[in-house]
């Protein structure tokens, strides 16, 4: 008996760690700073696709005719940043995204001389957040994928939409209670479920 309080202990501990871990979720930091990328990393690499990792971070850079992207994926982040460049290598547009969806938070938008032209804070409309949304999927043991998105699986995706002019979540994700791949709308102001639906899975 004793033995098996002492394995209850342990896991009721588990889960408090876990759920403690679920909460501590990292937002990046993105600045209006002006920023120049270095574009003599694809003459060294030789490569229009490089990666490079530095201490819990993993930066993908691309190459294209229109200018350079830069990805910036953080082991304990849910959210990504997201950065164009113009072909003279000037910051063009940059912000944050979720892993698997809609943009976060203000984006910054320069023109080829690198002067500030335009702020957009994508969440405006949305009383019911981000935090909101983070919140509803740590009480429904919905899984948010950190760092760079393994390859294949299930992944949960968030995206904002319009529903008919009103404003909504769109989330789906994999629930091992009812082995379902399932979707989810959600009211964008109240957080109100408006529709749930099980859905079917591409392998990809």
């Amino acid at each position: 008996m004793k033995k098996l309080i002492y394995i209850a202990i342990i896991l009721l501990g588990f889960y408090s760690c876990k759920a403690q871990e679920n909460k501590k979720i990292i937002i990046p930091e993105v600045t209006k700073e002006f920023e120049k990328i270095n574009s003599s990393l694809f003459e060294d690499a030789n490569s229009n696709n490089i990666s490079i990792i530095e201490s819990g971070l993993l930066k993908k850079f691309v190459k294209a005719k229109v200018g350079y992207s830069e990805l910036s994926y953080i082991d304990n982040s849910i959210f990504i940043i997201i950065k164009n460049f113009f072909p003279n290598g000037n910051i063009e547009i940059k912000g944050l995204e979720f892993n698997n969806g809609s943009e976060y938070g203000i984006w910054y938008e320069f023109d080829e001389k690198g002067k500030l032209i335009k702020e957009t804070n994508t969440d405006v409309g949305y009383d019911f957040g981000w935090d909101k949304i983070l919140e509803y999927c740590n009480k429904n043991n919905i899984i948010l994928e950190k760092g760079y998105p393994k390859q294949g699986g299930i992944k949960t995706e968030i995206y904002k939409n319009d529903d008919d002019g009103n404003k909504v979540w769109e989330i789906s994700y994999y629930d091992y209670k009812k082995e379902q791949y399932l979707g989810v709308t959600l009211d964008g102001k109240t957080g109100k479920l408006l529709k749930e639906q099980v859905l079917e899975f591409e392998g990809n």
